[in-house]
């Protein structure tokens, strides 16, 4: 989900400006932070552009139920303008759908908390450890009050990364630490059942919160209990939709900081098949939609006839038809995210270092 992989985005894009302002290396970090202001952009929006062209292509060759302009011309220039407001990364919040593909409605706002990161990074990279921690903290707070949300995700991934960071300076400082006697062992191992169940609770509660509905949670068995508690400014003042960004927020964090916590999740995350995702996540983002369209409505009509019908279909009968249209649907779509990363996604990063490698003064 967007608010996990908004987290995730804070955590990746922190880490190593934090490992230099950690080492006091003032000057490297600096021209890190740098070069990711310069790149952030490119790197956010050609894979974008490609996406949103290649829906265009699909809209002209009638591939996606999608009435199209009469003209080429029409449709590109269309198209131009389209480009032009997902890119206008102002509104820093706002929930809206584009034209081609409304999933990328997230981008303008990941540009914007990336920018919004970097200079808070920026401003407290000088500061203590405990400084630091504190006021991303109270940065989250703050932003969460007002209503924003993502500011508190990114902000929470950079949390979440120094926090790794002081577990691994800690655990450096005594690599040879001597055997504890068994009564220090049988306390050690107490208190690391203690931290696991706790890490592991947040992790559930934060997958329960994950299956929050877009509309009528106050029917919703659990999820009814506590959506009156919901902070300002989510329930009173947002669509049905909008009310759970702040249960979402905290949910992602609970997830990420649970990954980072647990072996047996970091086992799971690091292995190849999950690194490989992670490689084409971007692609499998910005495919997913499109293929989706062009697909779905072909492949699921065929899913249907096998179970028996939609018609009165009972639990079993959806259930079987769910797995069908995602194993059939799946296909396409990572096939699709799989060239698009090698085709687009990474010719976009080496063309962001190449054009910054020919822009920035050379030092000698």
């Amino acid at each position: 989900m967007v608010h996990i992989f908004f987290v995730i985005s804070g955590f990746v894009l922190s880490l190593k400006p934090l490992k230099l302002a950690r080492a006091h290396n003032y000057a490297d970090l600096q021209t890190t932070l740098s070069s990711s202001v310069f790149r952030r952009g490119m790197r956010l929006f050609l894979p974008t552009t490609a996406s949103t062209f290649l829906v265009m292509t699909f809209i002209r060759m009638r591939l996606v139920e999608v009435d199209g302009f009469e003209t080429f011309s029409q449709q590109f220039m269309d198209w131009l303008h389209a480009i032009w407001t997902i890119g206008y990364s102002w509104d820093w919040d706002k929930i809206w759908w584009p034209k081609y593909d409304v999933h990328v409605w997230t981008i303008p706002i990941e540009m914007a908390q990336s920018m919004f990161l970097f200079v808070t990074i920026t401003g407290l990279a000088r500061c203590k450890v405990w400084v630091r921690l504190f006021m991303f903290v109270v940065i989250m707070l703050y932003s969460l009050k007002c209503g924003r949300w993502a500011a508190f995700e990114f902000i929470g991934g950079a949390l979440v990364a120094e926090v790794g960071l002081i577990q691994q300076a800690r655990a450096e400082r005594n690599p040879n630490k001597e055997m504890p006697d068994s009564d220090e062992e049988s306390s050690g191992s107490w208190q690391t059942s203690v931290v696991y169940a706790f890490w592991s609770m947040n992790f559930v509660f934060a997958m329960w919160i994950a299956g929050w509905p877009n509309n009528d949670v106050l029917r919703t068995p659990g999820l009814s209990e506590i959506a009156p508690y919901t902070m300002e400014p989510y329930w009173s003042q947002r669509r049905q939709e909008e009310q759970a960004f702040s249960w979402f927020a905290l949910g992602a964090m609970q997830v990420v900081f649970a990954c980072q916590q647990l072996p047996l999740l970091q086992k799971f995350f690091t292995s190849g098949p999950a690194q490989y995702l992670a490689n084409i996540s971007y692609a499998l983002y910005l495919m997913h939609g499109p293929f989706l369209d062009i697909f779905a409505h072909r492949w699921m009509p065929v899913v249907w006839w096998v179970v028996g019908g939609r018609e009165n279909s009972g639990v079993w009968t959806r259930t079987f038809a769910w797995w069908g249209g995602m194993l059939g649907l799946a296909v396409p779509i990572f096939w699709a995210s799989d060239v698009f990363w090698r085709a687009v996604d990474i010719p976009s990063v080496e063309f962001a270092k190449w054009l910054e490698g020919k822009c920035i003064v050379k030092e000698d």
